[in-house]
Parts: structure tokens; C-alpha cells; sequence
């Protein structure tokens, strides 16, 4: 037996005698593991369920390797169940080795066919697929100030992350994480054609400057990868839920043409960029695709400003009433009385 396996079985004895009631599950991923020791399972991590268990915890090297016996608590596999941990693969590509009961198993079971399911869900998976583009895009933002190291270190946090974003908008995730990216991209349906270009020009460039810009352009191209009619996903539209929004928001569309006709172009801009929010937001849940209000901001043509903020408020009541949203508005108060 080579030393993985030893120690393996040593886990195994060990928990059977000493850590029953302490350890609910000894489990096996093998996926990050190098090439030579993924053929037989061998222990990864551990599930206690008391503090005892909780020591059993023990990194050391073993004959110039290293070995690392973690435990995760049972509250985190359910994060790994939700997408809401890194490497999805640790519960995904996983193997129970030992089970303190038959409802152990099956809970843990039951958190990978919940993880799965996830997977397999192009709405929730958009959604991580956009949580991991704007993760790259604070970690690029933290780049433009940083030198040395910490360039590479972001530059390659920065191809982890857009990788990740591409990976979940084809509901799928990397059983290797970041090792074997651009291989596991090459077998996705949809990926950006210049990404694999890019990805490994960022790795063999030495010069920090260029490698800042060129995760900018990754960023972007996936960004627009992500924006593509094709890839929007909604939510299940309620469009009275839209023209309940549109009644709040008619407000901001009446202040902006009351501030563009009286040339305040401050007051303008301000409260173009909260309509601007909104609309984006609007725009993601209904799959409407992106009103480009503040583009047209010019301080010199305020009153072309309104006339587009106009076009925009129209496009959006059409929107809601083709939907078969009601617009609630009334021509004066004994109307509203009426129907109140």
C-alpha cells in the first residue's frame, strides 16, 4: 500500500474505534489531486458532528508530501449544495468512504442531487455566472492600484473568475478548478471564441501594465458574452410587478425632464443614474434587453436627454401593457375615487 492508502485506512480504524459518535462521514475527492494518486479513493475531508471531531482535524507531511485532514461542518455542505463555495467539485466529484448511518448517507446524498439540480438551473446559474463576472471586475479594480505579486496574483484571480462566469452560463462548473480550466472550456457549448487567446495571453505577458489591460478587454469580452440576446435568462414574468415599478419610478422620469427644461444638468445627471440602476435591473429580470439611458447624457443637449429618457418611458409602457401589465394611473382625483 503506498502512504495515501495507508493513511486511509488509518482515518478509517481510527474513526470506527475512537470517533463514532463524533464524525458522521469520511469522505474522498480525488479531482485536484495529481495525476498519479486520483486511481484509488483516499481521504479528503471529514464531517464531525461534535467538538471531538472537530480535533480530529490534522495537517503534516508524510514523506515529502503533504496531507491535509479537514473536517467541514454540515452547514457549509449545505453551502456547497447552494453554489455558494468555490470548489463545487468538493461535493459534486465526491465519494463517502465511511458513513456513521444509513441517514448520514442519505443526507449527504441528498445534498448532491440538491447541488445537481442547481446545475442543472439556467436561471439561478446566470445568476452565478453574473455574480462571478463582477467578482473579477473588483478584483481587476484592485489590480489598477497594486505592482509586483499582487498584478499576477490578481491577473490570475481575474482568468479564474471570468473562466467561472463562461463555465455557469453553460450550467456547468470546473472538476479541477482552476488546473485544467480552458481544457473543460474547450468541451462547453457556448464559450467566447477570443477567450482561450486571451486567457493565456494574459499568462505569458511580463509587462504589468499590458497584463492590466488585457484583463480589462477579458472582462469585457465576457461581459458582452454574458450580454448577448441569446443568453438572457429571466425570471418568470410577472409584468404587473413591472408596471408597479414603472408607477414609482414615472416620478423620476417626470424629474428629469422638469430638471433637463431648466438647464440644472447636475440634478439631471444624478437622478439619470438612478433610473439608469433601475432600468438595468428591470431589464435582467424581464429579459428586456439594456436601455442604454445615460449614454445619451450630454450636458450641452439636455433637452435631446429627455426626449430619450421619453422614447424610454414609452418603449417601457408598451412593454408592460403588451405583457398584460395595468398601468394604475388616473386622470384626476374623482377618477382614482372611483376605483379606490
Amino acid at each position: 500500500m503506498n502512504n495515501k492508502e495507508l493513511i486511509t485506512k488509518w482515518v478509517l480504524e481510527k474513526v470506527e474505534e475512537e470517533y463514532k459518535d463524533d464524525i458522521a462521514l469520511v469522505v474522498s475527492h480525488n479531482t485536484l489531486r495529481l495525476e498519479s494518486e486520483k486511481g484509488t479513493p483516499s481521504v479528503s475531508y471529514f464531517i464531525p458532528i461534535t467538538d471531538k471531531g472537530r480535533r480530529f482535524a490534522r495537517t503534516f507531511i508524510l514523506d515529502g508530501v503533504g496531507i491535509d485532514l479537514w473536517g467541514i461542518e454540515w452547514e457549509r455542505m449545505e453551502q456547497f449544495a447552494d453554489l455558494n463555495e468555490y470548489n463545487i467539485s468538493c461535493l459534486a466529484d465526491s465519494q463517502v468512504l465511511y458513513a456513521r448511518t444509513p441517514e448520514d448517507r442519505e443526507r449527504f446524498e441528498n445534498l448532491k442531487k440538491r447541488q445537481a439540480e442547481n446545475l442543472s438551473n439556467p436561471v439561478l446559474m446566470r445568476a452565478h455566472a453574473l455574480q462571478a463576472l463582477e467578482q473579477a471586475k473588483q478584483i481587476y479594480l484592485n489590480m489598477l492600484f497594486s505592482k509586483g505579486s499582487d498584478v499576477k496574483l490578481g491577473a490570475g484571480y481575474v482568468l479564474d473568475y471570468t473562466a467561472q462566469a463562461i463555465a455557469f452560463s453553460n450550467c456547468r462548473y470546473f472538476k479541477e478548478a482552476q488546473a485544467e480550466q480552458l481544457e473543460e472550456l474547450s468541451r462547453m457549448e457556448h464559450v467566447p471564441e477570443q477567450f482561450a487567446p486571451g486567457y493565456l495571453a494574459v499568462i505569458r505577458e511580463k509587462e504589468e501594465e499590458i497584463q492590466k489591460k488585457q484583463c480589462y478587454e477579458l472582462i469585457h469580452l465576457v461581459q458582452d458574452f454574458l450580454e448577448r440576446p441569446e443568453a438572457l435568462q429571466p425570471q418568470e414574468k410577472n409584468f404587473q410587478d413591472l408596471a408597479d415599478w414603472y408607477c414609482e419610478l414615472s416620478y423620476t422620469w417626470l424629474r428629469i425632464r422638469c430638471y433637463c427644461k431648466a438647464g440644472n444638468s447636475t440634478k439631471a445627471y444624478m437622478w439619470g443614474i438612478m433610473l439608469q440602476e433601475e432600468l438595468n435591473r428591470v431589464c435582467y429580470d424581464f429579459g428586456i434587453p439594456k436601455m442604454e439611458l445615460m449614454k445619451e447624457f450630454d450636458i450641452s443637449r439636455l433637452e435631446e436627454f429627455a426626449g430619450y429618457a421619453d422614447s424610454l418611458e414609452q418603449e417601457m409602457r408598451k412593454i408592460i401593457t403588451e405583457g398584460g401589465g395595468k398601468i394604475r394611473e388616473y386622470r384626476n382625483y374623482e377618477e382614482f375615487l372611483n376605483e379606490v
